[in-house]
């Protein structure tokens, strides 16, 4: 909704500085001969209008010799054309509402205005129509209020509504206002007053009525609504919703009542003009302050409870209740935007009925964005730990961005919509002259589109890869090789793509990246001298980790520091030590690595055998503990073969070594070490050998 709004001011500003070049009609016709009129009046703008014609041939090749340089390149992109146009902009405010400068519109309103009162006062005519048309439309109201009374019964809101009465009474009031005008005329008609009086009263008078007809109609109309809504809610309506109609209705009235030709004979055309801009702006902004003041109640009364409805599947309904929660939003923002067609020349709206055009184009286009929301909704997974393919999950972005494209879409088609209601020929704009302003944005967005594809498709990939299989626990986790390069790798295509297309967009809006990449070279290239180290870190880093060398987890020796690793990055790695300690060490430091934790480990025990003692029964009682160990369940998957490699190793005197080999999973020498040698001290205090 907050959308809708935003994207219909910036289509009201670009159509303000180009209502002028939509196709004329009757209408524009008109005040262009009005306009021609005031030029021709003002002495100052009529010798303006004879020096522009005579150096029109003069100046006809340097424009065209502008336009070809325009042609040609010489503007610098988005950015110079949004300068240009906003320059164009500003240049041609001050003229947009009357096709001259307001103050020099002005400054004739009031030469009109003093002119016409210092001539009626000096000879009587203004004293004379005061002093009979003031008790005259007096007498005009008074009839209007008694109008009012006329038929109170029948329009009374009641539950069912009483259609024929309330049809007989609004039938009434429209009879009674008519053959009120009607007496009125012929009354005036008769009076012994110049022509031109007797026009300007029954103007007067028909606008009077007219407003105050409007005012009880709309009103008493309210109590159509009485079988849906509570008859409380209604003549809470009804009482309080008079006075700002009848004030909206009587300046609505009596700005176009401006625009009679008889009237603007009387007032003057240019003050005519500036009254009926005047009388436009307050109706709407006093309608404004109505739908501030009432607009819990009105929201009620058009809506009902759609706004405290639940979501439902139904697109018309979540419509319906979103525009029944800001509807008030978008009234401001048609109240506004009837201020700003009002000031940028479109004088001859009707602004009722286009605010009702423009609330149905809103309703269509929030069924048509809830219409598309459902049809583009993705399935969620049946099963909790169920994983998303490849395909599915960048289906299920591209759909994403799809429906973000198809909101905007249909925002853009229902402000261009709603412009086109009030008067703005926007597409026209777009086609022509904002053609240099939305070919660099198409661009831009399609490097942000495609960009954002990739980033996409890759960060799928890098999930799924990283997912764990379909039947694992939950806690199952891919290698330690690719849980540590995939998000490096992730990282590094982010920033890339990032600094790429952020230089694209640049590019397609206008601004000269060539310093930018310059200075982004010597950046660099200083940047490479002053961190050698840096740079040393990362490329062995690179190679460290692109060999699978070591990992997350692993158990490696540097040399000086023994541990596990616990994280990795493109410069440096972080090692736990058997104490605790938390070692961060630079790639550029390490000159050779032993890792102990990779695809096996092997258990070398020795034992030294005492000169007396059978050195063949310790090797035997070497095989038969490994023999058990092996068949304990808690060790059978950790040791991979038998005793091997069993023998003496060293004769020295009193004393001989024996020893073997035994293959394990790595890391766990140390525990089935415990083990063995415990198994070893059981056999041998058994066998009575003492080592």
């Amino acid at each position: 909704m907050k959308q809708l709004i935003a994207v219909l001011f910036v289509m009201l500003s670009i159509g303000s500085a180009h209502a002028q070049q939509s196709t004329p009609t009757p209408a524009a016709s008109s005040e262009a001969v009005d306009r021609l009129i005031v030029v021709l009046e003002d002495p100052v703008l009529r010798e303006q209008l004879l020096e522009h014609l005579r150096s029109t041939p003069n100046e006809a090749a340097p424009a065209a010799a502008g336009a070809e340089e325009a042609d040609s390149g010489g503007g610098s992109g988005l950015v110079g054309a949004l300068y240009r146009w906003s320059d164009e902009l500003v240049t041609s405010l001050p003229t947009a509402t009357f096709g001259v400068p307001i103050d020099r519109k002005l400054a004739q309103a009031g030469t009109q205005i003093g002119s016409r009162v210092q001539s009626g006062v000096s000879s009587g005519q203004l004293l004379q129509f005061l002093a009979w048309a003031l008790p005259g439309l007096a007498i005009v109201a008074g009839i209007g209020i008694g109008m009012r009374r006329v038929g109170r019964g029948l329009v009374q809101p009641t539950k069912p509504v009483r259609k024929r009465k309330l049809a007989m009474g609004l039938m009434l009031k429209v009879v009674l206002a008519a053959a009120a005008l009607f007496v009125v005329a012929v009354l005036v008609s008769f009076l012994p007053v110049p022509k031109v009086a007797s026009t300007s009263f029954t103007s007067l008078a028909v606008g009077i009525l007219l407003a105050m007809l409007t005012a009880d109609l709309a009103t008493s109309a309210l109590s159509g609504f009485g079988s849906v809504r509570s008859v409380r809610l209604i003549r809470y309506g009804q009482r309080r919703f008079y006075p700002w109609w009848l004030a909206v209705a009587s300046f609505a009235t009596f700005a176009a009542l401006s625009a009679d030709p008889s009237l603007r004979q009387v007032l003057g055309w240019s003050a005519a003009d500036f009254a009926g801009l005047i009388l436009n702006c307050i109706a709407a902004l006093t309608m404004l302050g109505f739908v501030s003041r009432h607009r819990m109640a009105l929201g009620r009364l058009i809506f009902g409870a759609a706004a405290r409805a639940p979501v439902s599947d139904n697109p018309i309904r979540n419509a319906t209740r979103r525009l029944a929660r800001h509807w008030h939003l978008i009234a401001y923002g048609f109240l506004i935007l009837s201020i700003f067609s009002l000031l940028a020349g479109q004088r001859d709206n009707d602004v009722l009925s286009q605010m009702l055009w423009s609330f149905a184009v809103v309703l269509v286009g929030m069924v048509t964005i809830a219409g598309l929301h459902r049809l583009t909704t993705s399935t969620p997974p049946r099963y909790r730990y169920q994983r998303h393919t490849l395909r599915q999950i960048v289906a299920g972005k591209i759909l994403k961005l799809l429906r973000v494209a198809a909101d905007a879409l249909t925002l853009f088609a229902m402000a261009m919509t709603i412009a086109g209601v009030w008067g703005f020929n926007i597409w026209g704009w777009l086609t022509t002259d904002g053609r240099v302003i939305v070919g660099p944005l198409l661009a831009a967005a399609t490097v942000v589109a495609v960009a954002w594809l990739i980033w996409v498709t890759l960060d799928a990939w890098i999930a799924t890869t990283l997912a764990p299989d379909k039947g694992t626990r939950p806690g199952a986790q891919r290698s330690s090789r690719l849980q540590t390069l995939l998000p490096l790798m992730r990282n590094g295509v982010l920033i890339l793509l990032v600094v790429l297309g952020g230089i694209a967009v640049l590019a397609n809006i206008g601004v000269d990246v060539t310093p930018l990449i310059a200075g982004a070279g010597v950046f660099g290239l200083a940047l490479s001298f002053g961190s050698q180290q840096l740079v040393q870190d990362v490329i062995t880093g690179f190679f460290i980790l692109a060999e699978d060398t070591i990992a997350v987890g692993d158990t490696i020796s540097t040399g000086d520091r023994t541990g596990v690793v616990e994280s990795l990055s493109l410069r440096s790695m972080r090692l736990r030590d058997s104490d605790g300690a938390l070692h961060s060490i630079p790639f550029s430091t390490v000159k050779a690595l032993k890792n102990s934790s990779r695809n096996f480990g092997v258990l070398r025990p020795r034992f030294t055998v005492p000169s007396g003692t059978d050195p063949l029964a310790v090797i035997d009682e070497m095989r038969t503990a490994a023999t058990e160990l092996r068949a304990d369940p808690k060790f059978a998957k950790a040791i991979t073969s038998d005793m091997h490699d069993l023998g003496i190793d060293e004769i020295n005197a009193g004393s001989v070594v024996v020893s073997g080999s035994l293959r394990t999973s790595p890391v766990r020498q140390p525990e089935i070490a415990r083990a063995f040698n415990g198994r070893m001290l059981a056999g041998l205090a058994e066998k009575g050998i003492r080592l």
